[in-house]
């Protein structure tokens, strides 16, 4: 079942869309300021965007200070213009409710997950079981032996996500140099990822969470979170909370980042440091 927030994302982009083609049409026609307000306003969210999708970075600031200042500076111009020319209920509706409601939607509410619990350093994480590209089946104890990064990421879908793993696989033989595996986890489609694989082209496990039965067992599923529209492509309509678990040669929990916004992701040294500092490779 579809959540809030991912018939929420889809309608916004959409709507920010349509909204902006409109009213850069209608300015250029009438030269009313009040539609070049209402295109600024809604230009910003879809630069950022386009700048998720086309330039890849792995992590955003949490609350995106140059979207929001012009996109207010957008809404500020439509209510200017309007009291000098007049209210126009369109225009106001575009500018206020999806540029301005909108994006604050989008920054504080749908990025954001919320608190979950961790499991402790020095625990080990419950029993769970995913399966290769493959598909069989493998338990964390086939890792055992040798320590462990465990990245859970959304799908083939989500740019961040994507990124992120190019970074680690960046880092691919300074971790090989130090004996660590990478486990890269997703519920998505054994195709999907084995097209992910081979993409990139390095000794890496790409897993698949059939289900989320992993992601339900860690508490890190993300129920109806994938946008609106994404099942067309094959992706399950739940997936995953992004998160990284890095587990010592015994399976013991030396570090977790369970992120409460999507956008913010750990920097990769900052793997390198914690299995540096619990002695790796020494």
């Amino acid at each position: 079942m579809k959540s809030a927030k991912s018939l929420y994302i889809s309608g916004y982009i959409t709507a920010s869309s349509l909204g902006f083609g409109w009213a850069a049409y209608q300015f250029v026609v009438t030269s009313d300021w009040r539609w070049l307000g209402v295109a600024v306003t809604l230009a910003p969210i879809l630069i950022f965007l386009s700048y998720l999708f086309f330039l890849k970075p792995a992590r955003t600031s949490f609350d995106l200070p140059w979207v929001r200042r012009f996109t207010l500076l957008g809404a500020a111009t439509t209510a200017a213009a309007s009291v000098e020319m007049g209210w126009h209920p369109l225009q106001a509706g575009l500018a206020a409710v999806v540029g301005v409601f909108g994006l604050y939607a989008y920054i504080y509410w749908y990025s954001v997950y919320g608190k979950r619990k961790a499991i402790a350093d020095g625990e080990s994480l419950p029993v769970i079981t995913l399966t290769n590209i493959d598909g069989k089946e493998v338990g964390l104890d086939e890792f055992h032996g040798q320590p462990l990064i465990m990245m859970f990421y959304r799908g083939n879908w989500c740019p961040l996500c994507m990124a992120q793993v190019k970074e680690i696989s960046g880092q691919y033989k300074r971790l090989q140099e130090l004996g660590v595996r990478v486990a890269l986890i997703s519920p998505q489609s054994h195709q999907q990822t084995r097209e992910l694989a081979a993409h990139f082209d390095v000794q890496f496990e790409f897993l698949v969470d059939k289900h989320n039965a992993a992601a339900k067992t860690l508490g890190i599923v993300d129920e109806g979170g994938t946008p609106a529209g994404l099942e067309a492509l094959g992706y399950d309509a739940d997936t995953v909370m992004p998160t990284v678990y890095i587990l010592d040669a015994q399976g013991k929990v030396l570090f977790s980042h369970l992120t409460d916004n999507y956008r913010v992701r750990p920097e990769p040294e900052m793997f390198l440091k914690v299995l540096e500092e619990a002695g790796v490779g020494r």
